[in-house]
């Protein structure tokens, strides 16, 4: 009985400390590879990485919102038919939250998809 007290006490504890570090107003970025909630997350952490990528070009940051560039079964709508015609509703959610990742400089030419971060504040 003590130990199942204890157990409970330290699972407490360590979700009130988790639940603290999340509410704690400022966001860092994630790190490589994982999506950033803002544009303004995924710049910062281009930005503090690029003095270390720039051996024959200098690194000029740009970002872009994955979550947003392609179709998914997330955002798949299902068109019925209804009585004389067709009803399309959609089946979850109309757009993905944003995901901004980040790359020294475009990587495709698709327009508009690729924005420049702006300039570190010096």
């Amino acid at each position: 009985m003590q130990f199942m007290r204890t157990a409970f006490a330290l699972a407490f504890c360590a979700a009130a400390w988790g639940i603290n570090l999340r509410s704690s107003g400022k966001q860092d970025p994630k790190g490589a590879g994982q999506p950033e909630p803002t544009m303004d997350l995924a710049c910062s952490e281009c930005n503090k990485h690029a003095p270390y990528l720039d051996r024959e070009d200098p690194c000029v940051c740009h970002a872009t919102d994955i979550m947003g560039t392609f179709a998914n079964d997330a955002t798949k709508e299902l068109t019925t038919r209804k009585e004389y015609g067709f009803e399309t509703v959609n089946t979850g959610k109309e757009r993905l939250p944003e995901g901004w990742m980040w790359h020294c400089r475009p990587v495709s030419a698709t327009e508009g998809l690729w924005k420049q971060c702006p300039a570190p504040a010096q």
